[in-house]
């Protein structure tokens, strides 16, 4: 065990000041998730039932409270599979040091989310679990959806395959690029987005979604769980990775301070995106329709969603499991923050970013 994780750092409380959701079955979601994932047997034994005891489907049910039990249900089995795929295959797999051998998988993947009718091996149960999504979601959705899906795919792939780059040369990017990769790739978010019109019975028409206070909202979605994520589960990858791609790391290295003091950033930083999430969500709710208030609205649930779940999951409190000793626990906080840590209107200094903060219109002249 690395000696710099023998003792968790303290994270800070989060401010998210979107109201919780959840369905009465979601619970019941997560159990028949785990069921298909280890009937699929792409994960022994010993880490599908982590994953079950960790609740890792449990998001869905928190995001989606009135969605098409059926789509949630695929949803539901999504995380299993891109939890199973991300650790096994890639953070502690061989494909996540080899880029020859994730890009002959990722190539693989990508033929079967775009051509579901090609062969697949049947040696190969990520691919045939990602050929049972994609089949599932299409009873469900429309050609646009279905097109919106799949270009998902095409960027997380992509992202794991830049992660497997910087992994087998024992690199870091910058904070500019790690944002960029990281909320659009590597953190999977838009893959679960794009479903949330289709859960809920509407198309969200392209123009709507196009347009770019939409994109940047979409996109501040992403950031905020990708952010949260390497926070609170940052004890884990401590202990079992030695971590490295995440944003506590990122700044550290290229500011060259320690963890703590780049925790304290990473809050700030998340928390400034927040008040410009809830400032541009009410902006465009104002002119929205009906379609476009249900979909910015459900960008808000999964920020909170992952946040319910992450900051009380087995999985991230005690990364070691349940009869861990007690020094092994993650420090997460049990409240949430009242105010921000920083709510400075300006730009973050990033320029992936920094147009989000353009989108807002300008406040009336007083006087």
């Amino acid at each position: 065990m690395p000696a710099h994780a023998r003792t968790a750092l303290e994270i800070p409380p989060f401010y998210c000041p979107v109201a919780p959701a959840s369905r009465p079955d979601a619970e019941e979601l997560d159990r028949r998730s785990a069921d298909w994932f280890s009937r699929l047997g792409a994960c022994g034994s010993e880490v599908t039932a982590r994953l079950s005891e960790g609740g890792v489907a449990l998001v869905p049910g928190l995001a989606m409270p009135q969605g098409s039990v059926d789509v949630v249900e695929i949803a539901t089995n999504f995380e299993y599979l891109g939890h199973g795929f991300d650790e096994v295959a890639f953070e502690t797999g061989r494909f996540g040091r080899s880029p020859k051998e994730a890009a002959s998988l990722l190539a693989l993947m990508t033929l079967v989310i775009e051509v579901p009718e090609a062969p697949v091996p049947e040696d190969n149960p990520w691919a045939i679990g990602l050929r049972d999504l994609r089949r599932g979601l299409e009873r469900h959705a429309t050609p646009t959806q279905m097109g919106r899906w799949v270009a998902a795919w095409r960027r997380y792939f992509f992202g794991l395959g830049w992660e497997t780059l910087h992994r087998s040369q024992g690199t870091l990017p910058s904070l500019n690029e790690f944002v960029a990769m990281r909320m659009a790739g590597t953190v999977g978010m838009e893959i679960l987005t794009t479903m949330s019109d289709i859960a809920e019975g509407y198309e969200l028409p392209t123009a709507d979604l196009e347009k770019p206070a939409v994109r940047a909202l979409t996109e501040m979605s992403w950031l905020l769980v990708a952010l949260d994520n390497d926070l609170y589960s940052y004890h884990r990858e401590s202990l079992l990775q030695g971590n490295g791609l995440n944003a506590v790391d990122v700044i550290a290295h290229e500011e060259r301070c320690t963890a703590g003091q780049a925790v304290t950033q990473v809050v700030a930083m998340r928390d400034r995106v927040m008040c410009l999430f809830l400032r541009l969500h009410d902006q465009v709710a104002k002119e929205a329709g009906w379609e476009l208030n249900q979909y910015v609205a459900g960008l808000g649930r999964w920020v909170r969603a992952h946040l319910d779940w992450g900051l009380a999951s087995p999985r991230y409190l005690r990364p070691l499991g349940a009869q861990s000793p007690p020094e092994t626990w993650a420090r997460l906080p049990r409240e949430y923050a009242e105010e921000p840590a920083d709510a400075d209107p300006a730009p973050l200094p990033l320029p992936a970013i920094a147009w989000w903060w353009s989108c807002v219109d300008p406040a009336p002249a007083t006087g």
